[in-house]
């Protein structure tokens, strides 16, 4: 029961500020308690409860970085209590533009480089070398940045492109452009809209 009330007091206090009104900045908090990030982060960062609350004085992130729904940056690892009677801690450092999929977990003493895409439901427990992309549990290299880029401008070459952006198709699409926009991809099975971030030049030996 103990348990239960603690979480219930630190989200209270995540959602609420000292006046009782609504907390509408997710990461003031956070920040005050030392958590660096870019702002250009903030407005792409969808898990700003998934950041160790405990320890954000431990965590940087870049600038341009998308993080997506449910993903965990942990600055702490209790288990450790349990064989040397200590939890151990790292400092957690995300580069710029660096995306992290759904439901990833950043383990703490974690470095993520500069131009990186890590794919959903990841475990990053190491370094993540810039210019790469990862995916998998524990998260693996699977290529880097440049030909990951590659396929997929090629991939936009032979499936259908909808028009309008994301915000449009998750809001506003009425169900007779769904319909055909489903039909679209009747072949093909996958495509592309608008998307909020902007594509990176730069190469890996760049």
């Amino acid at each position: 029961m103990g348990k239960i009330k603690n979480a219930l007091r630190i989200i209270k206090r995540a959602v609420f500020n000292e006046t009782g009104s609504v907390n509408t900045d997710p990461f003031k908090q956070l920040e005050e308690r030392g958590l660096i990030i870019a702002e250009s982060s903030k407005k792409r960062m969808y898990s700003p409860w998934g950041i160790d609350n405990m320890l954000p004085w431990l965590i940087e992130i870049g600038e341009e970085c998308s993080i997506s729904t449910n993903v965990i940056i942990l600055a702490h690892d209790a288990s450790t209590g349990f064989t040397n009677g200590y939890t151990k801690i790292g400092r957690v450092t995300i580069g710029n533009h660096v995306f992290i999929g759904q439901g990833t977990t950043v383990l703490c003493g974690v470095t993520i480089g500069d131009n990186v895409i890590i794919g959903a439901n990841s475990l990053v427990n190491k370094d993540i070398p810039a210019n790469s992309v990862f995916a998998g549990n524990p998260a693996k290299y699977i290529c880097s940045f440049e030909e990951y880029a590659a396929k997929r401008r090629e991939e936009l070459q032979q499936v259908p492109i909808l028009e309008h952006d994301w915000v449009y198709w998750s809001q506003k699409a009425s169900c007779e452009e769904k319909n055909d926009a489903r039909e679209q991809l009747a072949v093909t099975r996958i495509g592309y809209f608008k998307s909020h971030l902007e594509p990176i030049i730069k190469k890996p030996e760049e």
